[in-house]
């Protein structure tokens, strides 16, 4: 074996540089230093026999590119799931400055999974990446459009109605973690159906207390020239209006009334709704839990709606509409977990300008998790087949450079 070695090397050395060189990535020379270094470690003792020390030194050094390759490919990979993905399609999002408005940012149905549902074989990994993806795209969301005040319009958890103590002491720390916020920014919060019942089971007033206990707050809120009250159509509850808040005429006050709800309004009247447009008097109406990004107005002359419209995944125009025109407009917002079954996630940006009585918003658009998911899978399937290709045929080469005639 040593013989064949010896020829080997010696054949390439004095008639086939180039040869040489393509095979070991380095010349004569270099290769000869190098072996002078790593020479003990190469010497294999085995009963059987072994390949010659500069034979295994010349196949390291010929798979160490194809090694750099697939690890540049993977580099590249997670580099774009897990960073450019996302800067790419913050860079999409329509942004504005305006010192004289309201800029409130709008959270729906994040649901972060629970243990109950979520007890299969990698549901641990499952949760770690639901909470890593809206934790990332919400940090970046706050970063870019620097909020006055954060609306989460419901169903923080998945599991919240159903929950023990423990578990929901567990998701309010999740939750914490994830919706991580400066103390100046104002948080609204509001319970949806997955937080306290209300869909396919009833309300739970204990479900319901435990909630309000752990965000505790007003139901009327006012920052600057907006006040936002929250009701909730599943237990029914308006909140007491202050006199301000009641608008003879809306284009004379220097205030916004923002109705916040859980479910929709305006697109499934009743007593319920008309209430809430009596006693409230509000402009704006903000709603999720259909997970859609959708408007509608209400014409209050003729009681009837004037307009509805899906905003279209994944463009990011910034809507106007006037608030002085005797409309009630409500703007429905998609959720922002890529869990909920929808393949558009986004959250919700909204100026309000009660002294130009308009309101501008726009949609967040997110990237899509289950896109990327499949871009690894893809990805580490192709660099395993390549791997196993690389393999048998270094094993063949191996064969061949051993044991076939080699001129000396």
């Amino acid at each position: 074996m040593a013989v064949i070695d010896r020829s080997v090397f010696t054949y390439f050395k004095w008639n086939d540089e180039e040869e040489f060189i393509q095979f070991t990535r380095m010349n004569f020379q270099a290769f000869e230093y190098l072996y002078t270094l790593v020479h003990a470690a190469l010497i294999k003792r085995s009963i059987r026999p072994a390949l010659p020390p500069k034979l295994r030194l010349s196949l390291t050094l010929k798979t160490r590119h194809k090694v750099y390759f697939i690890g540049l490919l993977l580099g590249i990979t997670v580099l774009y799931n897990e960073f450019l993905a996302y800067e790419i399609q913050a860079f999409k999002w329509s942004l504005r400055k305006c010192t004289d408005c309201v800029t409130v940012l709008l959270i729906a149905d994040p649901q972060i999974l629970g243990y109950q549902n979520e007890n299969y074989k990698g549901s641990a990994w499952a949760m770690w990446d639901s909470d890593r993806y809206l934790k990332k795209t919400f940090s970046r969301a706050v970063s870019r459009t620097q909020p006055d005040v954060i609306v989460f319009l419901g169903d923080l958890m998945d599991e919240g109605h159903i929950a023990n103590a423990e578990d929901f002491e567990k998701y309010k720390r999740r939750l914490a973690h994830i919706f991580d916020t400066p103390d100046h920014i104002m948080k609204i919060y509001l319970p949806g159906d997955n937080d306290i019942g209300g869909e396919e089971d009833m309300v739970s007033s204990h479900i319901h207390e435990r909630f309000n206990y752990a965000y505790t707050q007003s139901d009327t809120l006012v920052y600057s020239t907006a006040t936002f009250f929250k009701v909730n159509r599943l237990t029914k509850t308006i909140p007491a209006a202050p006199k301000e808040a009641f608008l003879n005429d809306y284009a004379e006050r220097n205030t916004t009334n923002v109705v916040l709800s859980h479910m929709p309004l305006l697109f499934m009247p009743g007593t319920f709704v008309q209430n809430v447009l009596k006693e409230l008097s509000p402009q704006i109406i903000f709603t999720a839990h259909e997970h859609k990004a959708m408007h509608m107005s209400l014409d209050t002359a003729t009681d009837q709606l004037s307009e509805i419209w899906i905003l279209p995944p994944h463009k990011t125009p910034l809507y106007q509409l006037r608030l002085d025109m005797g409309d009630i407009h409500e703007i429905q917002i998609p959720t922002c977990s890529y869990r909920m079954g929808t393949p558009n996630m986004g959250y919700g940006l909204a100026y309000i300008d009660t002294q130009e009585k308009t309101l501008d918003f726009t949609i967040l658009w997110l990237p899509e998790r289950f896109y990327q998911i499949w871009i690894y899978l893809y990805v580490l399937g192709a660099a395993f087949l390549f791997s196993i290709f690389f393999l048998i045929c270094s094993t063949c080469m191996s064969n061949h450079i051993a044991y076939s005639r080699v001129p000396i």
